[in-house]
């Protein structure tokens, strides 16, 4: 996959961006209000960020803009995903988020809100995915953390803390799970 900028602590937030083009096309002003009010708490782009991204995006046919003239005012772009970009877009939907603590706060959040708008399946699906994803990267972990000598405290200490808070990201989904799934029935 293309690198493509801004991005927020390596996390780029184009993904977010073409999720909500998926549903249906927006304006860059309209993408920044939804990111800020539906992912403010996962995501903190700003508006000339969302612009950047929307740029990069077009540059690799990833979405097109539509010139509105608006009357008296100065005209709008109106953004659409290409085939192309509704392609990529769903590849990353149904692929496991990397193991970390902050790709799970920001991706696999991220992942769950658009998911949830298609379907509870989808939802249990990538959380099971998800689960069994964390679950293998603990065990090999709590390998490695074996194979550590005694005389090397602080790799150990790393490795556990690793442990301990994929751990906790364990029991977050298994506290969130039944929440998601409740929302096919709203």
């Amino acid at each position: 996959m293309q690198s493509f900028s801004p991005s927020i602590g390596g996390l780029s937030p184009r993904y977010v961006i073409m999720g909500f083009l998926y549903f249906h096309p927006m304006h860059g002003y309209d993408l920044h209000k939804c990111l800020s009010s539906d992912l403010h708490e996962v995501w903190h782009v700003s508006q000339s960020q969302v612009y950047s991204v929307l740029k990069n995006l077009n540059r690799y046919g990833l979405i097109i803009s539509t010139h509105l003239n608006e009357g008296k005012k100065r005209g709008r772009d109106l953004y659409s995903l290409t085939d192309q970009g509704r392609s990529e877009f769903i590849t990353w939907l149904y692929q496991p988020t990397p193991v970390s603590v902050r790709s799970i706060r920001v991706e696999f959040i991220s992942r769950m809100y658009f998911a949830s708008q298609l379907s509870g399946e989808l939802c249990d699906q990538l959380i099971k995915e998800q689960v069994g994803c964390i679950r293998a990267a603990i065990t090999e972990l709590k390998s490695r953390y074996q194979r550590i000598p005694p005389t090397q405290l602080f790799n150990q200490m790393g490795l556990e803390l690793r442990i301990r808070q994929l751990n906790g990201v364990l029991d977050w989904i298994e506290h969130i799970w039944p929440s998601v799934l409740e929302l096919e029935s709203m």
